[in-house]
């Protein structure tokens, strides 16, 4: 049988075989240089020098970026950045807010009653709590002489909304009662009810209540027993001092002190009451005589009026002003509220007065 010989490969074939050694060859180069990529940046990591990383293959040299030295505080960075040379890529600088002064502070948007916007700088828009009860020392008892039981009925202004109200203030046994209800463009407005004893320092309250139509809202409670003043809402106690009104009973209390003292009624006089409210307030309130004022009235013509004058103590307080007529026992024919700074005015003005029994 003839011998069979193998015939070499085509040229071809061997052309492919070389390539393909040449690509693994070309492969293996590549994941070694990844290799030595990943072994120089994980030391360089670990070990961060402080200078640039020595080269270590004498054929391949691996020169990784030296890691950033940790950043300055925003300020120092900020006054370390200087601009950037023409062409050059711009580096990123942290804006560094400058500290606002006190007198532009961002202002802090309060709304007051009656729908007005006003503003308060942020330094002083907190900084102005109630003040803490007065002292014994701080408020004076007076002598008084109170007005007899009379209802009296006031035309109602607040802007260009008008309505009425009724102040009501009778005899109970051994105590009184004093009420105030309102309306505004036909609808009822919050009223309050002032009910207690009266004694040797004149109107004595027991307890004030708020209410809306019958529903009571809020009260505060003289506990004159235990001496303390507490209310239904806030967990609060005062001391009960001598003299101490309610936020209704003032009305009543004032007319009665000038008619004990006349001379109380001087110009510039001053007088204290020690006035608290349902809502936790509890304060000084003074009022300082500003004259008399002849006043037109829809009642008719008052003369020879006394005007007082409470100031606000802070914020959103309110400015109090009365007209108390001699010719009527000193009882308020005029009353005006202004909520400062913006409020609106509500102004109370007399149209009837009727002496009630008793």
């Amino acid at each position: 049988m003839p011998a069979i010989h193998a015939s070499p490969p085509p040229r071809q074939a061997r052309r492919g075989a070389r390539r393909a050694c040449a690509a693994a060859g070309v492969a293996a180069a590549v994941l070694l240089l990844h290799a030595a990529l990943l072994r120089e940046l994980r030391q360089g990591a670990e070990t961060v020098p402080a200078g640039p990383v020595p080269v270590r293959a004498a054929t391949l040299r691996l020169v990784p970026a030296a890691l950033p030295a940790p950043s300055p505080p925003a300020a120092v960075a900020a006054q370390r950045a200087l601009p950037s040379p023409a062409g050059a890529h711009a580096s990123v600088v942290p804006r560094v807010p400058r500290p606002v002064p006190a007198a532009h502070a961002p202002a802090l948007v309060l709304r007051a009653p009656g729908g007005a916007t006003a503003s308060a700088e942020l330094p002083t828009a907190d900084a102005a709590p109630p003040p803490p009860p007065p002292s014994a020392a701080e408020v004076p008892v007076y002598a008084t002489r109170l007005p007899g039981p009379a209802l009296l009925r006031y035309v109602l202004q607040r802007g260009a909304a008008s309505g009425s109200a009724s102040l009501s203030w009778r005899r109970v046994g051994e105590g009184y009662e004093l009420s105030l209800d309102a309306e505004l463009q036909g609808r009822p407005v919050l009223g309050s009810t002032s009910s207690g004893q009266l004694d040797a320092d004149g109107v004595a309250p027991l307890r004030l209540v708020e209410r809306r139509r019958t529903q009571e809202l809020r009260a505060v409670n003289f506990q004159r027993d235990k001496g303390r003043i507490t209310f239904s809402g806030p967990q609060l106690e005062y001391a009960l001092l001598r003299g101490v009104q309610d936020r209704l009973s003032w009305m009543l209390q004032l007319p009665a002190i000038v008619e004990a003292e006349p001379a109380l009624a001087r110009d510039g006089a001053r007088l204290t009451l020690f006035v608290v409210g349902t809502r936790g307030d509890a304060e000084a309130w003074h009022f300082e005589v500003q004259g008399r004022d002849t006043l037109q009235l829809p009642a008719g013509t008052a003369t020879q009026a006394l005007h007082l004058l409470r100031e606000p103590t802070r914020p959103y307080d309110t400015r109090v002003e009365l007209w108390l007529d001699p010719q009527r026992q000193h009882l308020p024919v005029r009353v005006r509220f202004t909520t400062v700074p913006d409020g609106q005015p509500t102004e109370l003005l007399l149209a009837e007065m009727t002496r009630a029994p008793g």
